[in-house]
């Protein structure tokens, strides 16, 4: 068998969900293969607060600065009653992700706007199996909700659209707000770039993209797990790394200030954008496993029409 045959195999058989007997049998085969296979590989391990404030620096030393954000831990709890994500999402309503999660979500529901249902349409790009777009649907929000595959529960809903998010077919100008929650970090290649432009393309004038969080490093790198490790997907002069404990992800692109300024940044000012960074600096009054830090917003000036 070849090696892309192979990881057609993996794709097709390790996905989450209920599966056969022999699916499983199948799925615990292959997970334990690729696992050996990458016993000698070195496995990813995020910034620390140490460095978290390395790359700070390294921002603002490439005249890309950092606003202070602090979010409302009370107002929050409020959001998270009205829009209750289900027990489902992610590892349930007690488990270590649910609360980052919600505040990936609280993050775009402020710094959008999207109290105010009138403004006009809002994409989640991105949107995997999150029920985000539905829950703001129910609050009055025009809300959609696009991804390279529709997730089986929202199939039947005109709002979950299958698409590619650097091609969409919303209409240049009609977007008034757009988000991802963990999900920039999944464009390889040049999709990257492609989204900004994209973005630049369908937001409105005065409209306005959040990215929740911005996965970034000390040095240029990114993760695959297991099955993908080693597969020629990740940026070159990047270090790769393996993801162990998750299965899944092709590459987990992880920005250095460097690479954000040229990948990104430049990227955003050229075709009309406004960059901003932002920095949480109270995430530990959310609990001690948060790690939304950095936060990427996207601004189309109200003067300009692409």
């Amino acid at each position: 068998m070849t090696d892309s045959n192979m990881l057609a195999m993996a794709h097709r058989n390790m996905r989450p969900g209920r599966a056969s007997l022999v699916g499983r049998v199948i799925r615990y085969a292959l997970r334990s293969w690729f696992r050996l296979s990458t016993l000698g590989a070195t496995a990813y391990r995020a910034p620390g607060e140490t460095e978290l404030a390395q790359i700070e620096s390294g921002f603002r030393a490439l005249d890309m600065p950092c606003e202070d954000l602090r979010l409302d831990v009370a107002e929050f709890s409020n959001f998270a009653i009205r829009f209750p994500f289900p027990s489902s999402y992610y590892d349930g309503l007690h488990g270590t992700l649910h609360v980052e999660k919600q505040l990936e979500h609280f993050v775009a529901w402020k710094l959008l706007g999207l109290e105010h249902a009138d403004r006009g349409a809002y994409v989640d790009i991105a949107a995997c199996a999150s029920p985000w777009a539905r829950l703001l649907r129910n609050a009055g929000v025009d809300a959609y909700a696009i991804d390279l595959e529709v997730d089986a529960a929202f199939e039947s809903l005109h709002y979950y659209r299958q698409e590619n998010a650097t091609q969409s077919t919303f209409v240049a100008g009609s977007i008034f707000g757009a988000s991802l929650q963990c999900a920039f970090e999944m464009f390889v290649g040049e999709d990257d770039h492609g989204l900004i432009i994209e973005l630049a393309r369908i937001l409105a004038p005065g409209g306005r993209a959040v990215i929740s969080p911005l996965y970034t490093h000390t040095h240029p790198c990114y993760y695959q797990t297991p099955e993908f490790y080693g597969a020629p997907v990740g940026d070159a002069g990047a270090t790769a790394y393996v993801r162990r404990g998750a299965w899944g992800v092709q590459a987990s692109r992880k920005y250095s200030p460097q690479t954000l300024r040229t990948r990104v940044w430049d990227v955003a000012m050229k075709h009309g954008l406004q960059p901003r960074l932002l920095v949480l600096r109270n995430k530990m009054d959310f609990g001690q496993d948060i790690y939304l830090h950095f936060v990427l917003v996207l601004e189309k000036p109200a003067g300009v029409f692409l």
